[in-house]
């Protein structure tokens, strides 16, 4: 076979063409610290890449989603401890005023208080949480608990209270297809206005400013048992928090665990070598030197100059 300048030539060309692509190559991983910067740098490797990017976004979301949760049970427990305590010092004050030789001016102090009770209760009840309302159901957008009051507070009449939610719950994805249930009916905290604390703290102050002495004592002796029925709810409440909280904390542990072994596996696609790939690109760079000086000596000089 005979060879020619020409194929020579060609031959050169090619090889010289395949040392530069393979030299830009290695200095953009150097650049960017990344083995692969295009989907043809390698199809299966960046098609690992992409899915680990979805997982990634998929992980952060899930976190996002148990970080809010979790503050929305602690900002829960928080709110039903000081309301727990609340109820607990009207069961008080309605003890402390159910005997017969209470005077009218001391059940009327007593009744002030429980008024103050209440408005604190009613306030701890429409609670907000990231501008929502936490215990209105699905309804988050108008107060769950509302008074029948004239602007004057002055009769017990003004305090009938009543649920403008429904019986939704707050859903906390915290998986594919799994979310964990936060109770967000008002309803089982507090009772829906005809019933509950409102009611029984309403019953409490007509009993407190009832000119009856004698029937008010019965008022307010009936009041005794459904508030500490009311305490034993909201513990009772209370008490569901615990495992949900725990639950979160532990899917979090394991989303923060499983997001290091995603980071890792992708690493390991797409990462670049830097030690290896500078090693590479200097036995390139010297192959590419070599191929100049060998067509130097066998191609036309005119060829070589041109090109160089």
């Amino acid at each position: 076979m005979r060879v020619t300048q020409n194929m020579m030539s060609n031959i050169f060309v090619r090889n010289l063409q395949k040392q530069t692509e393979a030299m830009l190559q290695r200095q953009e991983q150097l650049a960017s610290q990344k083995r692969i910067n295009r989907p043809s740098d390698d199809p299966a490797g960046m098609a690992r890449v992409l899915d680990g990017r979805s997982s990634l976004a998929a992980i952060d979301q899930y976190v996002e989603n148990i970080k809010q949760g979790k503050s929305r049970l602690e900002i829960t427990e928080a709110t039903l401890e000081q309301v727990d305590d609340l109820v607990q010092q009207a069961g008080d004050l309605a003890r402390a005023n159910s005997g017969e030789e209470i005077t009218a001016e001391q059940r009327e102090f007593a009744a002030e208080n429980i008024k103050e009770i209440y408005d604190h209760i009613m306030q701890l009840a429409n609670s907000r949480f990231g501008g929502r309302y936490m215990f209105a159901g699905y309804q988050t957008d108008e107060a769950p608990f509302t008074r029948d009051a004239d602007g004057t507070a002055s009769t017990a009449d003004d305090y009938t209270a009543a649920y403008n939610g429904d019986s939704g719950s707050f859903q906390i994805p915290i998986a594919d297809n799994i979310k964990v249930s936060v109770d967000a009916d008002g309803r089982n905290y507090f009772g829906d206005g005809a019933s509950g604390v409102f009611s029984e703290l309403q019953k409490l102050i007509n009993g407190l400013e009832n000119a009856d002495l004698t029937a008010g004592t019965a008022q307010i002796r009936a009041t005794v048992d459904p508030l500490e029925a009311a305490h034993v709810q909201i513990m009772n409440k209370r008490s569901e928090g615990a495992p949900k909280q725990y639950r979160l904390e532990a899917s979090e542990q394991y989303w923060t665990n499983f997001k290091s072994k995603v980071q890792e596996a992708m690493g390991r696609d797409e990462d670049a070598d830097i030690t290896r790939v500078a090693v590479e690109l200097n036995n390139i760079k010297t192959a590419y030197e070599t191929s100049m000086a060998a067509a130097a000596k066998i191609i036309q000089r005119g060829l070589v100059d041109f090109l160089g």
